[in-house]
């Protein structure tokens, strides 16, 4: 019981920073434009959520689907720059 709660403490964790970081790097690239009315690629947005959750490369494939997987191979594997 206490190791499900430490999981769910931990995986809470790192949806929070992860999403946050990604929130930070987007503000950053857009030089602080609004959110909302800025025009993304979703591919690369989904890699963005790979990369920060550390997926396996089976869960990858299985969110992107085999064509975007192979398109976004060389991303998914970039080093993160903190």
């Amino acid at each position: 019981m206490l190791q499900r709660i430490l999981d769910q403490t931990d995986t809470h964790t790192r949806i929070i920073s992860t999403l946050t970081y990604l929130r930070l790097e987007w503000q950053k690239a857009t030089n602080g434009a609004s959110l909302i009315e800025t025009d993304g690629k979703i591919g690369l947005v989904l890699a963005d959520l790979i990369n920060g959750f550390g997926l396996d490369v089976n869960d990858q494939c299985q969110i992107l689907g085999n064509d975007l997987f192979l398109e976004l191979k060389d991303f998914l594997y970039a080093p993160r720059h903190i």
